[in-house]
């Protein structure tokens, strides 16, 4: 496993890994026929149920990248410098607006007044980045107040469990009657939104609690300790699955809502999510070397995930691909379409790595010349 200057590269690759299913998911989903959507066929169940997984794998790793990159850990007690407290405020802020900014009608900036309820209810829906920035605030208040490694640690992994128990429980309150509009659809599905904060909160500070596991060992270490963490955390979620899934058949009403707000399904799917992360984590410690691409989009993440929705989704400023193909394509030519806007978010990636480069050089001459 190679670190770059303490640089864990397996959040960098497990990122990547992430937003590549993510595109996928998004573009297939987007463009193939609803004809081809029959959910009563076994390869449509199996493509769902794993494009389940993609929402779940991205916020794991968005969690750990988290705090691996802003906490610092000493003798057993953390400190977060004044300038990586701007920058995550900065950066939970930036996800925050870029999650409304995607659903905002544009009317909203010269006349909110001719907005119909609908519309306001599409732009008010939680969607991932929203849930991530509300998410990482709470791994960053946590982080502030702990003082020590183990209460880092313990505080984290209550959170997560937490989250996957709460979910039922918040599902079936009424908060549309009690909070302001902004808030309840962080809370429930009814207001139509894609994510809430339980349970899918749950995988970020899932991810939060192997960051600060990380960040208490040697750098040198991480990656092997990370490893085997994973693992095991695959193979406790799997037996918490068991019994959760008979739990919830023998006393759980019929109409809760299982795919997304029961436990089960849950710890399932962050049973496997784990177990592609060590495998991740395993593949990264015997390979010394691999394509530079992956953790350069582990590290654009961002940037990828918001430019693909743009290009899949459309947003306020442009059209995307589900408004020029309304009727959906074969699922054929839906995969071919996935590979495309892949291709596309990689060669952005590989521009934005030469720019980058290339503007460092240019400064490195540029102070050269100065000091001269």
């Amino acid at each position: 496993m190679i670190e770059d200057k303490n640089r864990l590269i397996l959040l960098d690759i497990l990122r990547a890994i992430g937003v590549m299913l993510m595109i996928e998911g998004h573009t297939i989903d987007a463009t193939m026929s609803s004809v081809y959507k029959d959910g009563s066929a076994l390869v449509f169940q199996f493509w769902t149920f794993f494009r389940g997984l993609t929402a779940p794998f991205f916020f794991f790793s968005a969690g750990l990248a988290f705090v691996v990159a802003t906490v610092k850990c000493r003798d057993g007690f953390l400190s977060i410098s004044g300038r990586s407290k701007k920058r995550r405020v900065r950066r939970i802020v930036t996800l925050l607006l870029l999650g409304y900014g995607l659903h905002m009608p544009l009317e909203i900036l010269y006349n909110p007044g001719s907005l119909s309820d609908e519309a306001w209810r599409s732009f008010l829906v939680a969607d991932a980045l929203q849930i991530i920035s509300l998410s990482l605030l709470v791994i960053l208040v946590i982080a502030l107040v702990a003082r020590t490694h183990k209460n880092l640690l313990t505080a984290y992994s209550i959170a997560a469990v937490l989250s996957l128990i709460l979910a039922p429980l918040a599902e079936s309150v009424a908060w549309e009657k009690f909070l302001n509009p902004v808030l309840y659809p962080y809370l429930t599905f009814r207001t139509g939104s894609y994510f809430t904060f339980f349970p899918f909160s749950a995988f970020l500070f899932a991810g939060a609690a192997f960051g600060a596991l990380a960040i208490g060992l040697p750098v040198e270490k991480r990656a092997l300790v990370l490893t085997k963490g994973f693992l095991k955390a695959a193979a406790v979620s799997l037996v918490l699955f068991a019994v959760a899934y008979v739990v919830q058949e023998r006393f759980v009403l019929p109409g809760s809502d299982y795919w997304r707000v029961l436990p089960a399904v849950n710890l399932l799917r962050f049973s496997l999510v784990a177990l592609v992360a060590s495998s991740v984590g395993y593949v990264t410690l015997h390979i010394g070397r691999f394509p530079k691409i992956l953790p350069a989009i582990g590290r654009s993440s961002l940037t990828v995930y918001v430019v693909h929705l743009m290009i899949v989704y459309g947003s306020p400023v442009n059209i995307g691909l589900e408004q020029l193909l309304p009727d959906g394509v074969h699922p054929l030519v839906a995969a071919l379409l996935a590979a495309g806007v892949m291709s596309l978010m990689l060669g952005m990636v590989y521009g934005m790595e030469v720019y980058g480069a290339r503007k460092k050089g240019l400064a490195a001459v540029t102070i050269g010349e100065i000091v001269k």
